[in-house]
């Protein structure tokens, strides 16, 4: 399939399709985060109370925006490890760690 040709909306659907598509399939994606990722810095972002939990949408340049609800207790637990990140402070410019360690880091 040519995706060259495809507009942005014919794009949009073919990556929904796909991605429904891989959640479907086996293997699963690990539950295990990478090692090594590329990553969006300052991404948009939206967030809003819903009836299960908190709306958490993050704005991706290819994917669009990306949806997740979280329940009220692991929004509490995000609460606790975003406030540890926001004021951990590095005793010495030397003991500055890698983002993957440094704060207290939690992976959930």
């Amino acid at each position: 399939m040519d995706i060259t040709a495809l507009s942005a909306t014919e794009l949009d659907e073919l990556i929904a399709k796909a991605a429904a598509r891989r959640a479907a399939l086996d293997p699963p994606h690990t539950t295990q985060p990478p090692k090594q990722a590329e990553a969006i810095v300052n991404p948009q972002w939206f967030t809003c109370l819903v009836d299960p939990g908190t709306l958490f949408q993050v704005r991706h340049p290819g994917l669009g925006w990306l949806s997740f609800v979280i329940p009220s207790n692991e929004r509490a637990q995000l609460l606790g490890i975003l406030l540890n990140q926001a004021l951990y402070r590095p005793t010495s410019p030397a003991a500055v760690l890698p983002p993957s360690v440094s704060g207290g880091s939690t992976f959930h």
